[in-house]
């Protein structure tokens, strides 16, 4: 009897997850799907160009990062998936995000602990460009 409970408690768990990570990731999947059908994507990445090449990255990819750095990897994901990446740029934004996810929440809680925010996120930023850009020049 123990072995169905905990057969019904994991899948209704599963379900309370699977739900929370469906309402973070549709919104932006669709938003970011129909920013790209409308062609207003393209327009909105082009401020984001100069960076993003530096990168490795194409310019849309900019709202992958974005989203990640300022919310969590959910969003990130769901930004990601409309776009056409290879198997290079989707490592890269995962190292970068790896690095600087969640920064807002994150930060919160660190300054809490007498780290000076602005540094923090600084260095996770800082890191997370380098580390960015050394997968760029090393991939072959």
């Amino acid at each position: 009897m123990e072995f169905v409970n905990n057969i019904k408690n994991g899948l209704r768990n599963g379900l309370k997850i699977s739900t929370k990570i469906i309402v973070y990731m549709l919104p932006f999947y669709v938003i970011v799907d129909v920013l790209e059908q409308s062609g207003y994507l393209s327009k909105i990445s082009l401020v984001f160009k100069p960076i993003m090449g530096v990168l490795g990255l194409p310019s849309e990819a900019a709202v992958a990062i974005i989203s990640g750095m300022l919310l969590n990897l959910y969003p990130a994901i769901a930004a990601m998936a409309p776009l056409s990446l290879s198997v290079k740029e989707i490592t890269i934004i995962g190292l970068f995000l790896g690095i600087s996810h969640n920064l807002v929440i994150e930060t919160i809680i660190l300054s809490r602990s007498g780290v000076k925010a602005y540094s923090v996120v600084i260095l996770r930023i800082a890191t997370a460009c380098v580390a960015a850009m050394g997968v760029n020049i090393l991939w072959t």
